[in-house]
């Protein structure tokens, strides 16, 4: 980017004399872009700056002096006010009258040409505030209008600040061209030339820039001088004079330019001394380059140059770059003598070797090694072979085909380092399984990241197996039989066996073991099995009702009372159950024996072979006396029910003894009365004894 800087000033008068004020770019030339202020000039806001116009916000109004001008906008909301600083060549003086003129014009550019004005600051520092000096009221819209500006200050101000200001509550942009003056003399720049320094010779041509002359400034003239040390110039005034005999150390001399604007001067330091500095190291590593620095010139020589290569010898700042290891001197010749000497060695480095020091089933490894200079190569010992991507990478990927623990060794720079690495086979972990019932099949799961697949071991005689997926780690297992199998899972240079066992299991059956009174019982049946069923009786006194045969619930109505049992299929097994239908016997309290054919016995209702057994009657008279005893009364297969007559006789009866005349017992009626029963029985239902006691009426 070009920076163009026009010096210019504005008459200044007072009453005793002119003054000048000198402003750097006042025509505010510069490359055009947004945010980007002209040369000369400082930005005055943060984050933003002013606009180097025209092109961008709509702005397309031609410049009142050169091609460029300054955009200035004030966004009244954030009170955001943008301005352009600069630093004069030459301070304001208090007191005293400065006149000059600029150029502004009102501009929409995005935003509103609301009433705008131009306001000038003096301060002691970019962007400062600290007098306001002039201000332009309401600047015509779109067109460049020229103002007179004119102040006098109250302080020797160093800094001037051009800045914008909204006349009313809207946002608004100005544009500022031609902050102009007559131009002011050119004075002189002297530039003495570059420092130099010198070791062989104490002599040297000098280089400053020639005198110019100009019609402000007249005829320009140069001269040269001594500031300090010693020197013999051919030519004072000529700017590239040879100097001679200078002195040991450091000879300062001055270049001096005049002309009728002013003067100006630039120094150039000669040093010349033989004091010899040198830069370069005992020892390098790894075949790496080194720098080989001299502070005066002349040539570097190497005693092997077979195995050193210097970039440059002829160059006192060079390169080296060593081909082998070893011993090397490097020595240094100026002003036709060897002045300087030195031994160099050439090393070999440890390498260092970082990565995986594990691998599972027999993934590659990646392996790094850090090393100074040149790349050596890589070796291995093992249970198997390993290849290696590239056996002279730093970074090489290596393949091995056998599990074990492997040494990899690089060797390089003249030193060598191992790493060991452990290759893991993966031991594969099978679920566990429960014991499989009532089906011929399951789901085998197995931990495995890298599956080679199923394998059936052993099983019952004659069966068969049919594995779905065999090389996954999930797989649908069937077989022909019941029975203990075993099966293996093969990983990655591991296996794990596991056993299934397939078993039926007989169904639950879950009903009543009594029901008292009742001729109907619901019995449940529950299985592992699929298919089961139906219900069967396979024993009882009568034949039962089963309602619904083949579903699991259902009712069963039997004809009598008695013990009833059933069987349920399912899981290729059965279950039984009993179930006991009883009610507790019904005795009569009164019976009239006259032979009318109606209630002529003392019968006991409810009684069933199939219910009862092992029952005793016994009738007793109201002194006590035992009138009638019969064993399996109602159970008998002649059934005989007491029809109101004695077996016994009219002595007391306490127990059976061998005193009871039992051939003289007589048959006779008895009389009516009331009478005492005992009836003992069994019940097989409950399988519980029973006592039934009461009295009976007979009447005839």
């Amino acid at each position: 980017m070009t920076k163009i800087f026009l010096l210019l000033f504005i008459s200044l008068i007072n009453i005793i004399q002119g003054q000048n004020l000198l402003i750097q770019n006042g025509s505010f030339e510069g490359p055009i872009a947004a945010a980007v202020t002209p040369p000369g000039w400082n930005e005055c806001m943060p984050t933003q700056s002013p606009d180097t116009q025209p092109g961008f916000w709509g702005v397309d109004m031609p410049a009142s002096e050169g091609n460029t001008y300054l955009g200035l906008v004030h966004n009244v909301p954030i009170n955001y006010a943008e301005g352009a600083s600069q630093e004069l060549i030459e301070s304001m003086e208090a007191g005293v009258e400065y006149n000059c003129s600029i150029d502004l014009a009102g501009h929409l550019a995005d935003e509103s040409n609301a009433p705008v004005e131009l306001i000038i600051w003096g301060g002691f520092g970019d962007c400062s505030q600290n007098e306001l000096l002039w201000n332009s009221g309401d600047v015509p819209d779109f067109v460049w209008t020229t103002y007179s500006v004119e102040f006098t200050p109250n302080a020797n101000y160093s800094h001037i600040l051009l800045q914008i200001n909204a006349l009313t509550e809207t946002s608004t942009y100005i544009l500022v061209d031609n902050f102009l003056c007559e131009e002011i003399c050119p004075e002189p720049v002297a530039e003495a030339g570059e420092n130099q320094n010198l070791t062989c010779n104490d002599f040297i041509n000098l280089s400053a820039n020639t005198p110019t002359n100009s019609e402000e400034g007249g005829e320009m003239t140069g001269e040269w001088s001594i500031i300090s040390g010693n020197g013999n110039f051919s030519d004072i005034n000529d700017p590239n004079t040879l100097v001679s005999n200078l002195s040991e150390g450091e000879n300062i001399f001055e270049w001096t330019l005049i002309n009728n604007c002013g003067n100006s001067s630039d120094q150039v330091i000669i040093n010349y001394n033989q004091e010899y500095n040198f830069e370069i190291p005992n020892q390098v590593y790894c075949l790496s380059s080194f720098e080989l620095l001299s502070s005066v010139e002349g040539t570097w020589i190497v005693d092997d140059p077979l195995n050193m290569d210097i970039e440059n010898t002829n160059n006192s700042n060079t390169v080296a770059t060593p081909l082998s290891y070893g011993t090397f001197l490097f020595s240094f010749e100026s002003c036709g003598n060897i002045v300087f000497a030195q031994q160099v060695d050439v090393l070999g480095s440890y390498p260092i070797i970082t990565g995986n020091i594990e691998s599972s089933c027999l993934e590659p490894i990646s392996l790094n090694v850090n090393i100074l200079g040149d790349p050596g190569y890589w070796d291995y010992e093992g249970p198997g072979e390993a290849v290696f991507d590239n056996i002279l990478s730093p970074n090489p990927t290596i393949y091995v085909d056998t599990y074990g623990t492997y040494i990899f060794t690089y060797y390089g720079c003249g030193l060598s380092n191992s790493i060991t690495v452990t290759f893991n086979p993966e031991n594969p972990i099978i679920s566990h399984q429960p014991t499989i019932y009532c089906a011929f099949e399951t789901v085998l799961t197995v931990n495995s990241d890298n599956p080679i697949g199923w394998t059936f071991i052993n099983g019952p005689v004659n069966s068969s197996v049919e594995i779905s997926s065999p090389e996954s780690v999930s797989t649908l297992i069937q077989v022909s039989e019941y029975g203990l199998y075993q099966f293996m899972f093969e990983g990655c240079g591991g296996y794990d066996i596991v056993d299934i066992l397939f078993e039926p299991i007989p169904p639950t059956l879950i009903s009543p073991e009594h029901e008292d009174c009742l001729l109907e019982a619901s019995v449940y049946a529950y299985t592992e099995s699929a298919e089961s069923g139906p219900w069967e009786q396979i024993n009882g006194p009568a034949e039962a009702i089963i309602s619904s045969p083949s579903e699991t619930n259902t009712s069963i109505i039997v004809p009598e009372y008695g013990i009833y049992e059933f069987s349920y299929p399912g899981c290729d097994t059965y279950s039984t159950i009993e179930i006991g239908f009883s009610c507790t016997p019904l005795f009569p309290n009164v019976f009239t024996p006259n032979g009318d054919g109606s209630n002529d016995f003392f019968e006991i209702k409810n009684l069933t072979t199939g219910n009862y057994s092992e029952s005793l009657l016994t009738i007793y008279n109201r002194w006590g006396q035992i009138i009638f005893l019969s064993k399996d009364y109602g159970l008998s297969d002649e059934e005989s029910w007491w029809d109101g007559k004695t077996t016994f006789s009219m002595k007391p009866y306490s127990s059976i003894s061998a005193d009871r005349d039992i051939e003289a017992n007589q048959l006779k009626t008895v009389n009516e009365s009331v009478y005492y029963y005992i009836f003992d029985v069994f019940n097989i239902a409950q399988n519980q004894p029973e006592k039934y006691t009461g009295y009976i009426t007979i009447i005839k």
